[in-house]
């Protein structure tokens, strides 16, 4: 699946077309936006790429593993013309980065993953979406309106 992308990068430096790109990845209930204060950063010297991870931000919805979310990045990747590339993972998107690195280690050229303890059992909980699914949910609620910037908070 090709996932949602948002890209930055200097708009012309020799430098920044020889460094691997960094691809940065959100943690669960996040989205691509999540890492764009970091992304901002590092753009200013190289190409960078914020995925929205599958059933996340706008990417597509479907079925969900780490081996299938790890499989997404690899064809976003190239799709993006990217062989090789520094992976920086926050929580299920380091998770989602280290399991790149098992089946597709020739895509990673390093790893990064921030706020994650990946202990011995492993992560059992992904059986999230599913639980997420049989939520109610008021049917007024939507997700171009979960976007919209809060009301300020009555001080009365």
């Amino acid at each position: 699946m090709l996932l949602n992308v948002i890209e930055r990068g200097p708009e012309v430096s020799s430098e920044a077309k020889t460094l691997p790109p960094v691809v940065l990845l959100h943690g669960l209930f996040g989205r691509a936006r999540n890492l764009g204060f970091v992304q901002r950063r590092l753009a200013a010297t190289r190409r960078t790429l914020a995925l929205d991870l599958r059933n996340h931000g706008d990417s597509p919805h479907g079925p969900m593993s780490f081996q299938i979310m790890a499989d997404d990045v690899r064809e976003t990747l190239e799709h993006h013309n990217i062989s090789s590339a520094m992976l920086l993972g926050h929580s299920m998107g380091g998770k989602t980065a280290m399991m790149l690195a098992l089946r597709h280690p020739e895509c990673v050229h390093s790893l990064l993953v921030v706020d994650i303890a990946p202990g011995e059992g492993g992560f059992t909980r992904m059986d999230v979406p599913a639980e997420l699914e049989t939520l109610d949910f008021p049917p007024h609620l939507d997700r171009a309106r979960g976007r919209r910037p809060a009301a300020p908070a009555d001080p009365q």
